[in-house]
């Protein structure tokens, strides 16, 4: 057996959904490099080594990477790894590794400048279709936020919930799911979320005012605009500092300021953490 391939360490522990975790492991090892572009997985054998799984939990899981677009498998020439432009990235397990190992954070960078795109487009659409009972929610919800602050745990669940309610409003389904799938994997990662203080979140609470205020108007201009501003304004204060491109923000900064029509970085817009 080619001694090459049986560097692969074993499992320290065997996990119960053995499918699921043998793709994690090997997503995150392509993801990594580890498995470079072009070259072959190791094979059945190997892999069922490695992981102590039969050689049906390993034709599962590649399949698993075939349809993430991860891996390339052809009759007679075995498995190799795909570029990274083919990969689909709103497969939560590719997203997952590529949150995990984002260190410029131009994963988390585009995130942000979606949202701002869909968000605020979508807070636009919920301006003309708002009903009595989503205005009385959001409302209610904007009181709670006013009042947690000083709750971080309290005050993100209320955030997420406020968002969500925009979102359901504007019957934009597609939007509100591709939203939904980038925030499921980049609430894992904490530079994500920051550390956000009360001052930080009674800044990000602001903003919260300001989109309601033009919802309940039915402003979808002002709405959109809003919800684009305080998306941005937020990551801003909580982004943390990287040492590319100058020692602060990736090229997506620019994409999102540009995108959302926004004139300049806010004034303070860097601190330790802010509202989502």
């Amino acid at each position: 057996m080619d001694t090459e391939e049986t560097r692969l360490p074993r499992w320290p522990r065997r996990p119960q959904r053995l499918a699921t975790a043998v793709v994690s492991d090997l997503a995150d090892r392509i993801v990594t490099g580890e498995f470079a572009v072009g070259s072959p997985l190791p094979t059945e054998p190997v892999l069922c080594e490695r992981f102590g799984v039969s050689r049906i939990t390993v034709r599962e899981a590649v399949k698993a990477l075939e349809a993430m677009r991860l891996v390339e498998v052809r009759q007679g020439s075995g498995t190799s790894v795909r570029a990274s432009e083919e990969w689909n990235l709103l497969d939560p397990t590719v997203l997952a590794a590529r949150i995990a190992h984002d260190d410029n954070l131009d994963i988390l960078d585009e995130i942000i400048t979606l949202r701002c795109e869909l968000e605020g487009a979508m807070a636009g659409r919920a301006a003309t279709r708002l009903d009595a009972e989503q205005s009385a929610k959001l409302t209610a919800l904007l009181t709670q936020l006013d009042a947690a602050c000083d709750d971080p745990d309290r005050y993100l669940d209320l955030d997420v919930a406020f968002h969500e309610v925009i979102m359901s409003s504007s019957a934009a389904p597609l939007s509100r799911a591709v939203i939904a799938t980038l925030n499921s994997q980049a609430y894992s990662s904490d530079a994500y979320i920051g550390q956000p203080t009360n001052a930080d979140r009674e800044k990000s609470n602001a903003g919260h005012h300001e989109i309601l205020r033009a919802l309940l108007r039915g402003q979808a201009d002002e709405a959109r605009q809003a919800m684009s501003e305080h998306i941005y304004a937020s990551w801003m204060r909580r982004r943390p500092r990287t040492t590319e491109y100058g020692g602060d923000l990736s090229p997506h900064r620019l994409t999102c300021q540009l995108s959302c029509g926004l004139g300049g970085m806010p004034e303070g817009a860097f601190g330790n953490g802010a509202g989502i």
